[in-house]
């Protein structure tokens, strides 16, 4: 944050540039040889592009055995089957995913699905008539079949522990006594030959990628400057996974505990959607994206909703389903899971042809408001499927403020620790503070001017580029604000947000993230000034305050960031009107 000086770009960053030639080296080929995993159970064939990924063969495989109650490990054969093991390890992976694959538009339940499938593999043992087929992947590029040594690794494993006094599974000695006719073995070992060739040729273009992008390395060590700047612009960068991340982040527990005991953000959703039941809700159709637990979804459901569909990308969705049937609501909510944009262009919500919905409820804000950038993905839906002239976001409002701090006891402490005098660490602290915005509460007793809207968007009809905005500001000092002396710093812009539940002949609930109100998970964005070198002064005794520009935008390389930048001066307008 820096104020404004001649000659110079008022948004321009040192930072940024550093960026960019950070980013210069994630060149194509520089990870080509790392695998994922897709485990048997949660694979999407139908979306394959929403469907989890797992950084090893061993968390894929315990997924399906903590969210499905499947362990494929328990109906292989024994990892002393040299004969066997290899190809009885390939029918078996494609057995699976076949049915799977089958089972896919039923919308069985995670546990439901997994008793299924070891029900099917109880009767339909490897080496049953028409295993051949099973040599053929029913998944494109299934990482599994190219590391059957790993298997066999894990299986052993597995086979120890038993031994050592683990839990003995019985499924292990019943494969072990299969027997096969010599005619079916020669078909298997023919096809076992083809699939080691493939599998060959497969790890041979995997080490070339290797080797292509160490001898680029070499060259680019040892050709001219000039040279390396030219090779350097016809690579392309590899755009990192920014989705996956976001999307997995809510996989975890704590996240939707916070949220749910924000009681400030629940309860407002709660009176909002209950209090409008009879005027919004009933007997309308309702999709909530980014369900989460599915909490939203149920108060729409008891509000008199006839369907909800509750959207989530994250594996928490199968515990949403749970939850769902539970509470007896699952006549009403269905659960889809898949990134919202995709089940839209895939028509993957159960939804008619020409079907649309009443109303879209969506817990879509993050710090700042535009945090992770949810947003953008419910316009989609909103433009896409939502009921014209009728149709409602829910909420509708969002509304953007900032204000002005001092938190000069924070900067005052390092004077006096324990009789210790660490006025040095303010150096550090301040370079740490200025260098990010933090996410903070911020106490009503350490604002110092008043709160003022930057910017407000109507839900319903605002676009995508109006998310990324810039908007003047002026900040006075509030009239109850002492200081020892005539002039008062303002150390920090502190930035929250409104929101309002307020279609037109509805009842209005509303809430706020502000430093005047009860703290939120939220809490509030602060973008720090330098107090030791350069923040704003306002002397309350002549009248000064402070203007200026704030902008926000979407960040260039992570889309889901944030980047806030503000230009400001102060001063007052003297008795000609001049500023």
């Amino acid at each position: 944050m820096a104020s404004r000086k001649n000659n110079e770009d008022p948004w321009s960053s040192s930072d940024e540039d550093d960026d960019d030639d950070d980013n210069e080296e994630l060149e194509v080929g520089e990870d080509d040889d790392d695998v994922t995993f897709r485990s048997i159970c949660s694979y999407s064939h139908r979306n394959p592009s929403t469907s989890l990924t797992f950084d090893t063969l061993a968390l894929a495989l315990q997924y399906d055995v903590s969210h499905y109650g499947f362990d494929l490990l328990s109906h292989l054969v024994s990892s002393t089957d040299e004969d066997g093991f290899f190809e009885g390890t390939i029918v078996l992976v494609n057995k699976c995913r076949q049915f799977v694959k089958d089972k896919e538009d039923e919308n069985v339940d995670a546990m439901e699905l997994g008793k299924e499938l070891n029900g099917f593999l109880k009767n339909h043992q490897v080496n049953d008539d028409g295993d051949v087929s099973y040599y053929k992947p029913v998944m494109e590029d299934d990482a599994m079949l190219m590391c059957i040594d790993e298997i066999q690794e894990l299986k052993s494993k597995n086979e120890k522990e038993s031994q050592d006094g683990s839990s003995l599974n019985k499924t292990d000695e019943i494969m072990e006594t299969a027997t096969v006719d010599s005619e079916t073995v020669n078909k298997l070992q023919a096809q076992i030959s083809q699939l080691e060739e493939k599998m060959t040729r497969a790890k041979a273009f995997i080490a070339s990628l290797a080797n292509d992008d160490d001898d680029d390395n070499m060259s680019d060590n040892s050709c001219s400057e000039e040279e390396d700047k030219t090779s350097k612009k016809t690579k392309k960068k590899k755009s990192p996974d920014n989705d996956s991340y976001y999307f997995n982040s809510y996989s975890n527990t704590g996240i939707h505990e916070t949220m749910l005991r924000d009681t400030i953000r629940t309860a407002a959703y709660e009176e909002a959607i209950l209090s409008n039941a009879d005027s919004l809700f009933r007997g309308k159709t309702v999709l909530d994206i980014g369900c989460g637990t599915g909490v939203l979804s149920l108060f729409c459901a008891k509000a008199g909703a006839k369907k909800v569909i509750a959207v989530d990308n994250s594996d928490i969705l199968y515990e949403a389903k749970q939850i769902v049937k539970l509470n007896g609501f699952e006549h009403v909510v269905t659960c889809v899971r898949g990134k919202i944009e995709t089940l839209i262009e895939k028509n993957g919500l159960p939804l008619s042809d020409g079907e649309t919905v009443d109303i879209i409820v969506s817990e879509w804000m993050g710090y700042g408001l535009f945090f992770e950038t949810m947003l953008p993905s419910v316009m989609a839906a909103r433009d896409a499927i939502m009921t014209p002239v009728t149709g409602s976001m829910f909420p509708n409002v969002s509304k953007i403020f900032i204000e002005g701090g001092n938190d000069e006891e924070r900067l005052n402490y390092w004077d006096n620790v324990h009789s210790l005098n660490m006025a040095p660490m303010k150096a550090r602290m301040v370079a740490e503070l200025t260098k990010d915005a933090s996410v903070e509460v911020v106490g009503d007793k350490n604002i110092v001017t008043n709160r003022v809207k930057v910017v407000e968007h109507d839900l319903n009809n605002c676009k995508d580029k109006e998310l990324d905005f810039e908007a003047p500001f002026e900040l006075h000092l509030r009239d109850d604000v002492s200081s020892d002396g005539d002039v008062v710093e303002v150390h920090q812009l502190v930035v929250s947000f409104d929101i309002d539940f307020s279609v037109r002949d509805t009842n209005v609930v509303s809430f706020s993230t502000g430093c005047q109100s009860t703290p939120t998970h939220w809490k509030q964005t602060v973008m720090w000034f330098d107090p030791m070198h350069n923040c704003p002064s306002l002397n309350k005794r002549t009248g000064d305050f402070m203007k200026g520009t704030f902008r926000m935008k979407r960040g260039a390389v992570n889309h889901r960031d944030i980047d806030m930048a503000v230009i400001w001066e102060t001063g007052r307008i003297g008795e000609d009107g001049s500023w």
